[in-house]
């Protein structure tokens, strides 16, 4: 029997790491100073502190909240409110509710108070991500964006956050019209309009004219540039005279949503009618990045306090799904944490994130120095190593191996006493003599914890309705804040945030304990099973006509009421998700769950930009932010997550496009290079010499200068019947058609249909961008495509697997052997690498 030899199997794509952010940026310093990305949970824990109505867990008024309150005037004091909240993970917006005008409380006047008007925002936002570790193994959860700004609030014309269902509607002031066709035949005067473009430039290829008042839907957005999804009942113009464009064409492509030059608005973004008021569960869910626009804070003016404020509740939730997912995600990094290659396998990297500092541990006056009475933490501390790099003056690298055979880092941290009192000290990252401090992944979700048992269905603090209403009101009885009073579920949160309280005041410090960061961070790792705010209405009937037994009917109890059942969305979005969960949910606290899986995300910017090219640091400004825009968009897809990776692709893309970033072949050939370089041109030297510069460029022997025409020969001789590009014979035009395009260069039919095939089986990654690429081969010199072209070629050659391996020349020459084996330029495109390596440039 003949043998076989086994084959491996095929290498498994990376998971996909979420990316994560804070809802809200810090304001900047001064008023022309740009706002600060929050990147430290603690700094988040005590903006938090200012919002004593929606602490997580227990709001001030002393009921279950499953979220956190960000207001006007509490840590919107601090925060850069202007600029909106944002969603804090990749995923999808699943449905929403958008208030035409914010709804009124209406209350009359009593006990000599006047009677007010209290608008409030039922509108929402909520989005479904989905995290998958070890592989296989994923988790579901949503995150929820309540009390969102209503339409009222925003500009006439927006922007608005993209996901609203707009429409763009063509105004007079867009007055592009078609060029003039063959023979300089010019359009109808009535063929005016707005341009629509292969790309998100002003360069890009001319589709067709959208006519004045047409209205078409646009999804994702760049700048001020707009992409159309939807394009129903318009007929367009074509963009040349005398063609005919198919008005499906459009769909796909982009126009210019922004003022012209006269300060215009070109297209008018306008609310259909039947968008307001309602919750809507979308068909196809709007993709949506960490970052990006929800909304902005709502109105919610207090009914009991009768002030005028402005905030956002931000909750997320699971199914209890949760429980399997920490165990199996635990179970696999306890046997599988130091062993790299497994880490690998799973496209991600090996080295812990974050530091823990244990409860009781010293913290030392100096780095092996515990000094005089070294102060003991009474808090567990929790930091990620990427904050803790940010302050290089608190870091100490041992020069020596340690006990356990290794230089390890010493950190100065921040903990608190058992006063709570701050406290500061050095502390080594592993194997510390003055306690327990480790290094752990975040993988582990280190110290959450799922909290479930009995509560009050009626969503109170206490073990019972009656117990609250007590408490509530004053009531003569023994110890109505205690411990005991509570329920099983919010006494098992209250000895998370107050190990070694009495419980004689346990409500009232439950109430409280948001104002103390250490104990909001505690309460933070509490994964809390619990009811929805936002279901089951009938709950707080209950709870109102029962507080009305003691206090007699009452307005505002009456208006909250009729707020309550305006604000409940669940059971609308249960009916038309599919997989939605029932109301009983694992709420998880949003700042956690960033502050756990927060990174030091890589991000291009025009400065970097800039470095790559300087030649065109000016000039090019525009065209260099679209790069960076489209490769922050996909890194993880890109596989350009290592500074290493990111200037072996540089490398290779600076030699391709020049140092002016050209995205298109040239073919300005000496006549006798023809001949010497190409077969065909040997085989007709008169063709050569006819189309090729003699001596001079780029001036032929007949002493014209060369055109397209002379480039287009050129093409087809030099790639026309190249059966290992695809192309058809010299007479196809292929060779001209499938020229060499994009930041890569990409050359040949077969490139430009399996970029396209690629492009689909990523689709998921640009919804809007139904393309092909074969069909339409131009949208390679759009700055956006030409980038995507490149780093599809650079994934789908495993050129990252190559990059890893080092940095010496033979590392880069294995890299350009792929890209040109037969190029002339190894040592080029050696010298870029290190100038991009030896100055950083990539970090």
């Amino acid at each position: 029997m003949a043998s076989t030899t086994p084959t491996n199997p095929p290498a498994q794509p990376p998971l996909k790491r979420l990316r994560f952010t804070f809802p809200l940026r810090k304001k900047g310093q001064g008023d022309a100073a740009k706002a600060v990305e929050i990147t430290d949970e603690h700094e988040f824990h005590k903006l938090l502190k200012n919002e004593p109505s929606g602490g997580y867990g227990v709001s001030g008024a002393g009921m279950w909240h499953g979220g956190i309150h960000i207001t006007e005037r509490g840590a919107g004091q601090s925060l850069d409110i202007k600029a909106g909240v944002r969603c804090i993970a990749d995923g999808e917006v699943v449905a929403w509710r958008i208030n035409r005008t914010y709804l009124v409380s209406e209350l009359p006047e009593q006990d000599g108070q006047p009677a007010i008007r209290a608008p409030y925002s039922t509108g929402f936002a909520l989005v479904r991500h989905e995290m998958e570790f070890p592989r296989g193994t994923k988790l579901t959860f949503f995150s929820l964006y309540m009390h969102v700004q209503a339409c009222s609030d925003y500009p006439e014309n927006g922007p608005w956050p993209a996901y609203w269902p707009t429409c763009f509607e063509v105004t007079q002031y867009a007055n592009d019209r078609p060029a003039n066709g063959a023979g300089g035949q010019a359009a109808p005067a009535s063929h005016v309009g707005l341009r629509v473009r292969a790309g998100a430039t002003s360069s890009s290829q001319p589709i067709a004219i959208l006519p004045q008042g047409a209205q078409v839907r646009i999804g994702k957005r760049e700048k001020k540039w707009g992409q159309i999804v939807e394009a129903n009942g318009v007929t367009p113009y074509p963009a040349k005279a005398g063609d005919w464009v198919e008005p499906a064409a459009v769909v796909g492509k982009w126009i210019h949503v922004g003022k012209n030059n006269a300060g215009q608005l070109e297209a008018r973004e306008v609310m259909p009618e039947d968008a307001f008021d309602q919750v809507v569960v979308p068909p196809k869910p709007y993709p949506i990045k960490a970052g990006d626009l929800i909304g902005h804070l709502g109105r919610y003016d207090s009914l009991n306090q009768r002030t005028s404020d402005r905030m956002v509740h931000i909750e997320v939730f699971c199914g209890d799904d949760i429980k399997l997912f920490l165990a199996q995600g635990r179970d696999w990094i306890r046997n599988n944490c130091a062993n790299a290659n497994a880490w690998k396998q799973l496209g991600l990297p090996s080295d812990p994130t974050i530091l823990r500092v244990g409860k009781g541990t010293k913290l030392y006056a100096a780095p092996f120095q515990e000094g005089q009475d070294a102060p003991c933490t009474d808090v567990t501390l929790i930091e990620t190593f990427s904050e803790l790099a940010k302050h290089p003056e608190n870091r100490h690298t041992e020069t020596a191996p340690g006990v356990d055979g290794q230089k390890r880092n010493w950190w100065k941290v921040d903990g608190a006493n058992m006063l709570h009192a701050d406290i500061s000290g050095w502390v080594r990252e592993q194997n510390f003599a003055g306690g327990r401090v480790t290094r752990e992944f975040a993988q582990s979700w280190i110290d959450f914890d799922t909290v479930e048992d009995e509560h009050d269905p009626t969503h109170t603090m206490f073990a019972t309705t009656e117990a609250y209403i007590d408490y509530r009101t004053g009531a003569d009885v023994p110890e109505p804040a205690a411990l005991a009073k509570l329920s099983p579920l919010m006494a098992k949160v209250y000895r998370t945030a107050f190990p070694t309280g009495d419980g004689r005041q346990a409500a009232d410090e439950l109430r409280d304990a948001a104002s103390d960061p250490w104990r909001a961070f505690s309460l933070s790792r509490l994964i809390i099973q619990h009811e929805s705010e936002w279901a089951n209405p009938g709950k707080w009937t209950k709870l109102i006509a029962a507080i009305e037994e003691k206090t007699g009917a009452k307005a505002e109890h009456e208006a909250e009421q009729q707020r309550i059942e305006k604000l409940v969305w669940w059971e609308a979005v249960q009916a038309k998700l599919p997989g939605f969960p029932e109301p009983a949910v694992f709420h998880i606290h949003s700042g956690a769950l960033v502050g756990n899986f927060s990174r030091p995300a890589f991000r291009f910017t025009l400065e970097i930009m800039k470095n790559l090219y300087p030649d065109v640091a000016n000039s090019k400004s525009e065209e260099l932010e679209v790069i960076a825009e489209e490769l922050n968009n996909h890194l993880s897809l890109y596989q350009l997550d290592t500074a290493l990776k990111r200037t072996h692709f540089f490398a290779q893309i600076l030699q391709e496009t020049g140092k002016k970033l050209s995205v298109e072949e040239g073919f300005v050939w000496k006549a006798i290079s023809l001949i010497e370089k190409f077969s065909y041109f040997r085989n007709h030297p008169t063709e050569a010499h006819l189309h090729g510069y003699a001596t001079q460029r780029p001036i032929k022997a007949n002493g014209q200068s060369m055109g397209v025409s002379d480039y287009i020969t050129i093409a087809n001789g030099a790639y026309g019947g190249r059966a290992d590009l695809g192309n058809g014979d010299h007479q196809s035009g292929d060779g001209w058609k499938y020229r060499g395009r994009g930041l890569k260069q990409l050359t040949g039919r077969s490139n430009y249909k399996d970029f396209s095939r690629w492009h689909r089986e990523n689709q998921s990654e640009w919804p809007g961008d139904v393309l092909n690429f074969e069909d339409s081969p131009d949208l390679l010199t759009d700055l956006k495509y030409a980038t995507r072209s490149a780093a599809y070629f650079w994934v789908q050659h495993a050129l990252a697997s190559k990059a890893e391996k080092g940095s010496q020349p033979e590392h880069v020459n294995a890299i350009t052997a792929v890209v040109n084996l037969y190029t002339d330029s190894y040592a080029a495109r050696v010298d870029n690498f290190n100038r991009i390596f030896n100055k950083g440039i990539l970090e």
